[in-house]
């Protein structure tokens, strides 16, 4: 199942604390999950003031505008990328507050309009988390962005979506606002509702007596330089509630790697929307000691790859527990990649 969401994320930069004084303005519209086209605007705002502030926050400086069009002279092209679509920015408001104070300015129509916001979407995705900016969520799901440019900010906010709902496993817009009970902001010629929950109740993180209890001598989720101990990891990823416990401390951890902690639901989501292994045709072979082979399996799948049973001519990856004894016992079509369980892990982001 995957996220065949139809949208478009924008982003404007403005000249100063105006509202109408945009100076850039980038739009990704996606199709069936999919970024399809992308827009991006420099324009000059009127009156044409740049404060110090935002000239620091973007490194829009006047000369960069100062031959550009204005937003009126811009709008013919600019609605041909958003009009009659569900707009998508992180912090919402700020955004269709800006569109609609350029379009008032210039005497344009104002096209009646659906909006929601990533960052609220994010916020009951993942409640969790400690912040929910642009640039922070983006850093735990690995989106690599130039903050504060309109047409990078548009992109990752896109992903942003679009991991959100692969983490949701959802396959539309519609169905990712109803589990989570969000409505969608409206805004036109009357002004502008926000998006909000529909119960009107903000996330938390439950009281510690409503707190799953691990059983005594559950497993750590740490994996640290020279220990070994027993890793849990979901066997859904998205879910970190539904830790699956290994069986008599058979599979263990040992990455030589000093990185404390990993985080399992993040690894999971990367797999899921870079696709890392997208046309791997792979193959487990041995008894993996970092996760399960079942765990190993379900993180390939999601991350673009076709696992099998066992290696066969169409075998293009193999995953082994010994790579110095592995011997292949079927001649391969092409040539076969063969990972340790380490590179395989590597390739997935942990």
């Amino acid at each position: 199942m995957a996220f065949q969401a139809n949208f478009t994320a924008i982003d404007f930069e403005t000249a100063n604390r105006r509202q109408d004084s945009a100076c850039q303005l980038a739009a990704v519209v996606v199709r069936d999950g999919k970024i399809v086209r992308e827009g991006m605007w420099m324009i000059r705002p009127e009156p044409f003031f740049f404060s110090a502030i935002n000239i620091n926050i973007h490194g829009i400086h006047p000369d960069d505008v100062r031959d550009e069009p204005n937003f009126g002279g811009l709008w013919g092209e600019i609605s041909e990328f958003i009009a009659d679509d569900c707009l998508i920015a992180h912090n919402a408001m700020f955004d269709i507050g800006v569109l609609k104070a350029c379009l008032e300015k210039h005497q344009c129509d104002i096209p009646s309009q659906t909006f929601s916001c990533t960052r609220l979407i994010s916020r009951h995705t993942w409640p969790d988390r400690q912040r929910y900016g642009l640039k922070p969520l983006s850093t735990w799901l690995g989106i690599d962005f130039k903050h504060h440019d309109a047409l990078e900010d548009s992109r990752a906010c896109a992903r942003l979506l679009l991991a959100a709902g692969a983490t949701l496993g959802v396959e539309s817009m519609d169905e990712l606002e109803q589990k989570l009970r969000l409505s969608r902001g409206k805004y036109g010629d009357w002004g502008i509702k926000n998006a909000k929950r529909v119960d009107g109740r903000r996330p938390g993180k439950p009281k510690a007596s409503n707190k799953r209890s691990l059983p005594k001598g559950a497993a750590s989720r740490n994996l640290r330089r020279g220990t070994v101990r027993p890793l849990r990891f979901p066997m859904d990823p998205f879910d970190e509630q539904s830790m699956v416990r290994e069986s008599g401390g058979t599979h263990q951890s040992s990455l030589a790697s000093g990185d404390g902690d990993v985080d399992w639901q993040r690894v999971a989501i990367r797999c899921e929307f870079i696709q890392p292994l997208r046309g791997r045709i792979i193959s487990f072979v041995g008894q993996l000691r970092v996760i399960t082979n079942e765990q190993a399996i379900e993180l390939a799948r999601r991350a673009g790859g076709q696992p099998q049973d066992k290696p066969d001519a169409a075998t293009n990856c193999v995953v082994v527990a010994a790579p110095d004894k592995y011997r292949p016992d079927v001649p391969a079509a092409g040539q076969v990649e063969v990972l340790s369980e380490a590179d395989f892990l590597k390739r997935l982001g942990v």
